[in-house]
């Protein structure tokens, strides 16, 4: 052996031993890694601590819970999901709560534990409102919201005020989440909130052109406004009216009356004292939100106007509460009002409870408001609009009254005609079969343009008549009608709503539990309305038990996320409120 090749060998048996070793070690590593069950949820629970296997970790455990979830049929407390939950979602919480993750991975997490609906991941969702940062971390907020106001988090109160403050509605990422904070301030309503909600409600809108900051403003005031209703503050009373009275504020003027109406009782006698002209500091600010704009420039008939916007505000609201105790002011103030207010106040009357007293008043409102009065700030014509509010009175007693009126009808040829046509409509709606003879005297009325006043309305004379004719005198009939297929469609349609109205004429308390029973099977969005109105119609005293199925209809089609249901079920929220608010 050559004295290179000895030296050599030494340095060939290090490498050999260095290469055995590491490969051993590779081996060793190899046997410990399957030692690791990957299919072991606390195996990934052990990864969340190191940055290096976070994220994958993360990735993997969601994938459990959503294959959990696919097993036990979304359900959350499900024999697969629950064990699993009770192992995952602490760890996942505080490795959310500690941070220093990438902004993908916290956004899943944060996405995991709102779809988990565990209250022991609040901590993650709190922390998620608290990090906001408009025009950044919406999607985050999105996800946070859902899961905290479906767990209904009294802890998450001030952190959720905090996001309603800086949300800016008017801006294209702030208004994609609006609809889902909106909805987390009415799920956890936090009593805590009142007093800021209600200086929110006092602020100003004074430049209807700044698009972007009156978008915000309207956003913050009619949430605050809704919040407060399900509060039924009392506090909110008065700042709720300045809402209804204020034109610039005419978009929040519906949620406001609605507040108003779910508060109830309360809200009465603030609002009587408004339509008697005993609340000065609320008549001053009206007068002056009226004027705003106009200015020195007002016009005497704005002026006017404006010293009487309170009494109708007034009207309406105590109207929507409809409470008995508001019939008697509404008609003292009938008595003394002109033309427009008038004619509000009129219109009000058929929502409250209906006596002879009512529709005596209504009837003397009617035939003293002239043929060309225009209401504000459509221009609808006041008689037609007092037409069509006729029938809300679901009295066939009224029917010889309305063909006559329409048939005296005298004025400008196009209100003449507007009025006739509305007044046919409602005749329509209310006549019974004794009646049909006189609703044709109207129908068969020539018009200017050489036809007559049905003829844009033989469908529906049809099919009122054949209604008539097979249900005659007979409820029950009727009711059997609203949810009859062949009455939902447009082409229809009347057939279902004449139904209607028919059970509001003929029928007692003791038939609303059948109109309920009819409204699965009535799709029509038209007949529905009118069948909760009727049920509205005999609940003077108002009904808890009623307000309650009827919620419960409003629940399951908002549940069943079809849109049109939903837009069905729209008008009952008005009836359920009045409902309890009579029955205070």
């Amino acid at each position: 052996m050559s004295r290179s090749a000895r030296s050599i060998l030494p340095l060939l048996r290090s490498l050999l031993l260095g290469a055995a070793t590491a490969s051993s070690m590779a081996l060793s590593a190899g046997i410990v890694a399957g030692c690791a069950d990957e299919n072991d949820p606390e195996t990934h629970v052990k990864r969340l601590d190191d940055p290096a296997t976070v994220t994958p970790s993360v990735n993997r455990l969601v994938q459990f819970f959503e294959d959990a979830m696919t097993r036990d049929n979304k359900d959350r407390s499900g024999p697969t999901v629950k064990p699993l939950l009770d192992k995952i979602i602490e760890p996942m919480t505080q490795r959310c709560v500690a941070g220093d993750l990438d902004e993908r991975t916290n956004s899943k997490l944060i996405k995991f534990i709102s779809d988990t609906r565990d209250p022991r991941g609040d901590a993650c969702l709190i922390k998620a409102l608290k990090d906001y940062k408009p025009e950044s971390t919406e999607e985050d907020v999105r996800w946070a919201v859902r899961g905290l106001g479906a767990m209904k988090s009294e802890k998450a109160a001030e952190a959720l005020m905090g996001v309603f403050t800086k949300l800016q509605h008017g801006k294209a990422k702030g208004s994609s989440i609006s609809r889902d904070v909106h909805d987390a301030m009415i799920d956890i309503n936090s009593k805590s909130w009142e007093d800021g909600l209600i200086t929110m409600l006092g602020r100003p809108i004074n430049d209807p052109k700044d698009v972007a900051t009156m978008r915000n403003e309207l956003f913050w005031q009619i949430t605050a406004a809704e919040v407060l209703g399900w509060q039924r503050s009392e506090k909110a009373v008065v700042p709720l009216l300045k809402m209804v009275l204020s034109p610039l504020k005419a978009d929040a003027a519906t949620t406001a009356i609605l507040a108003l109406t779910k508060i109830g009782k309360p809200a009465i006698q603030p609002a009587i004292a408004l339509l008697q002209g005993e609340q000065k500091e609320l008549i001053e600010y009206s007068k002056v939100e009226n004027l705003k704009g106009a200015g020195d420039k007002a016009s005497a008939e704005q002026k006017k106007a404006a010293e009487t916007a309170h009494v109708a505000a007034a009207a309406l609201v105590l109207a929507t509460i409809g409470r008995q105790e508001s019939v008697q002011p509404l008609l003292a103030a009938l008595s003394k009002a002109e033309d427009v207010p008038r004619a509000i106040i009129a219109r009000e009357l058929t929502k409250v409870p209906k006596t002879p007293e009512t529709l005596a008043a209504f009837q003397a409102a009617y035939e003293k408001t002239p043929a060309g009065l225009e209401m504000p700030p459509a221009g609808l014509n006041a008689r037609v609009m007092l037409a069509e509010a006729a029938s809300n009175f679901f009295d066939a007693s009224l029917v010889p009254w309305i063909v006559k009126t329409g048939l005296e009808a005298r004025g400008e040829e196009d209100d003449v005609a507007q009025i006739r046509d509305v007044s046919l409509q409602t005749a329509l709606k209310l006549m019974k079969p004794d009646q049909v003879a006189d609703v044709d005297r109207l129908a068969n009325t020539r018009t200017s343009g050489g036809g007559t006043v049905g003829k844009s309305m033989e469908k529906e004379i049809k099919l009122a008549k054949e209604l008539l004719g097979a249900c005659g005198a007979k409820v029950e009939c009727y009711i059997g009608k609203l949810g009859d297929p062949s009455a939902q469609t447009k082409e229809t349609q009347f057939t279902g709503i004449k139904a209607a109205y028919m059970t509001g004429v003929l029928g007692s308390p003791d038939v609303r539990q059948q109109i309920i029973d009819a409204l699965p099977k009535a799709s029509n969005a038209a007949v529905r309305f009118v069948s909760v109105s009727v049920i509205d119609a005999l609940s003077p005293k108002g009904d808890a038990d009623v307000a309650s199925k009827l919620q419960k209809i409003v629940d399951d089609g908002e549940a069943s996320r079809d849109a049109e249901k939903m837009a069905g079920n729209a008008p009952f929220k008005t009836v359920i409120y009045r409902l309890t608010a009579r029955a205070q």
